[in-house]
């Protein structure tokens, strides 16, 4: 065996040589620092998220307040359908619907359903129209 020892095994009470791994205090600081800056960068973006899917979903069961009524109407006999402008309140939402003769020509009957609700970035609408015949 050679005299030459693993770099690993040191004698007690022997100093480690400069340039053995490890990270000073400063780098951990820094480390640890950016770190917490990008936990805060995404930690804000949560909020805003979270208003984004809230949003999402209000303007989601507007329209499908507004399909609803409109699988409704067309659900309905084109003699039963009457013309005229009609209304209901569904929880937050208001629906509107309008029934038009003869638009665009004779024997066809325009269907047009509105949903609105008002959020706290104002009012807001969805609208569907349809045509159905004899």
């Amino acid at each position: 065996m050679s005299g030459r020892r693993h770099p690993s095994s040191r004698r007690p009470g022997e100093h480690p040589r400069q340039g053995d791994g490890g990270f000073s205090l400063i780098e951990v600081i820094f480390a640890l620092t950016f770190l917490a800056v990008g936990i805060l960068a995404v930690a804000s973006m949560i909020p805003a998220g979270t208003r984004g899917v809230t949003q999402s979903r209000v303007i989601t069961s507007g329209l499908m307040a507004a399909q609803i009524k409109m699988e409704d109407l067309r659900g309905t006999t084109y003699t039963a359908l009457a013309p005229g402008t009609f209304s209901d309140t569904t929880s937050v939402f208001t629906r509107t619907w309008v029934v038009t003769d003869s638009i665009p020509m004779a024997g066809c009957k325009k269907i047009q359903v509105t949903s609105q609700w008002t959020t706290n970035h104002g009012a807001q609408t969805t609208v569907l129209t349809s045509y159905v015949t004899r």
